[in-house]
């Protein structure tokens, strides 16, 4: 079991990530919480050296100087709803592409979008330093208007197109980060191409999944999601992974690269030792913080943050759910599937019985949690858009706790996930 530090007096101001800010509130008088946080782990002293030293320490055997002087390199890359901080990452790998003779117009970039909205050149720099910007060729994919090409079908039949750009290069690289997911298991390895450069069915295939007991969060060799990601990787022919482990402050702990499958192994179990937490029971009140920019920069993303909160919560019970959300909903068609019914339950009952739609699928997994406890929304939506996601919306968590005291007239057990869309707790 973690140590978790308990908050017992109402003097003792709790913070937790909004935005790109903090949110800063009191508990009620002999009220008490319990944070569940990250493991503290101190992040590399150079996190440029941490990733120089992955690059020539690869697993798997796979090494870039296999490479050396290729005609085309592609490197897929994450878009702006993940924390990645390319300015230590990229550096070093380009610098060992030009000592292996491959030239700065031979490498191109490519934000792996998957179906979120492709990336305007106005906001590259938001991920991309401008001197990488300046240097090298970047473009956004999109998955309904790139050029793609068919590659075959997974064992599971998900039928594979991919950028025909990327996948034409002779040296296909890939940048991401390892991170819990909630039915893929870990991010990481060949998802940034084989989801974030794919087609729309591709994607939609492939999530198609996402309802299968072993789509679950913090599981990955007997994942069906995540195993049918790894078959697309395959045909795809990604050579070469570099992938990160952040802290609770997006900082680099752990850099590991080399074969993608070694990677994913090796890195979500040092992911699991940071991210996993163990409880004793489940909690009359969850507040819950995706992480703050970019992990609540839209509903899409923060719906995250409210499934990993959801298992910790007593059936009935409250959940409060901090998420700035500056992009409003994220999905268009996210948001209208919402409006469409009148209830969680008619919004789950609807999405097992109707075909799979990407987007629809969100809704899904939003009033999957709504259905097990009642959602307070503290964020800059309207109270239009909140009242429309099933949300009940708040201006004043500490209001709010006013409140819910007669609703628990004796001391409710509370927990605090303040970089909810990461951590994940397990009731044992």
């Amino acid at each position: 079991m973690k140590e978790r530090t308990y908050y017992k007096k109402k003097e003792e101001m709790i913070e937790l990530p909004y935005g790109k800010g903090k949110v800063k509130f009191n508990l009620p008088k002999g009220w008490e919480c319990e944070v569940l946080r990250p493991e503290p782990v101190s992040p590399a002293m150079d996190p440029s050296k941490e990733v120089f030293q992955s690059l020539e320490n690869p697993l798997g055997g796979k090494r870039l100087e296999d490479f050396r002087g290729a005609a085309s390199v592609a490197i897929a890359i994450s878009d702006e709803t993940r924390p990645i901080p390319y300015r230590f990452i990229l550096p070093p790998l380009l610098e060992k592409l030009n000592k292996m003779g491959i030239s700065n117009p031979s490498v191109q970039i490519f934000i792996a979008s998957g179906l979120h909205s492709p990336l305007p050149p106005s906001r590259f720099s938001h991920i991309l330093p401008t001197e990488i910007i300046n240097k090298y060729s970047v473009v956004a994919h999109d998955a309904n208007l790139s050029d793609l090409r068919f590659l075959g079908r997974t064992s599971q039949g998900t039928p594979v197109f991919v950028n025909s750009f990327f996948h034409s290069a002779e040296l296909r690289l890939i940048i991401g980060m390892i991170d819990p997911h909630q039915f893929v298991g870990y991010t990481g390895g060949v998802k940034s191409a084989a989801i974030g450069l794919a087609g729309a069915q591709t994607i939609e295939a492939n999530h198609s999944m996402l309802f299968l007991s072993q789509a679950l969060i913090g599981e990955i060799t007997n994942n069906p999601v995540r195993q049918d990601i790894e078959e697309i990787g395959k045909l795809i022919g990604v050579h070469f992974v570099v992938n990160v482990v952040l802290d609770e402050t997006n900082r680099i702990i752990r850099a590991f690269s080399g074969d993608p499958w070694m990677v994913v192994k090796a890195g979500s179990e040092f992911c699991r030792t940071v991210y996993e937490i163990k409880v004793s029971e489940e909690y009359d009140i969850v507040i819950a913080s995706p992480g703050g920019y970019p992990k609540d920069i839209n509903v899409y993303q923060a719906q995250k943050a409210l499934a990993h909160a959801a298992p910790l919560v007593r059936e009935g019970r409250d959940i409060i759910l901090l998420a700035e959300c500056p992009d409003g909903h994220g999905s268009e068609l996210f948001y209208e599937t919402m409006k469409k019914y009148k209830n969680p339950q008619e919004v789950v009952m609807a999405f097992q019985r109707e075909k799979f739609r990407m987007g629809v699928h969100k809704a899904f997994l939003w009033t999957r949690s709504l259905t097990k406890a009642r959602v307070y929304l503290y964020s800059n939506l309207n109270e239009e858009l909140s009242h429309g996601l099933m949300t009940t919306p708040i201006k004043s968590i500490e209001d709010l706790f006013l409140s819910l005291k007669t609703k628990y007239p004796r001391r409710p057990k509370i927990a605090i996930m303040p970089k909810a869309n990461s951590t994940y707790a397990r009731v044992v």
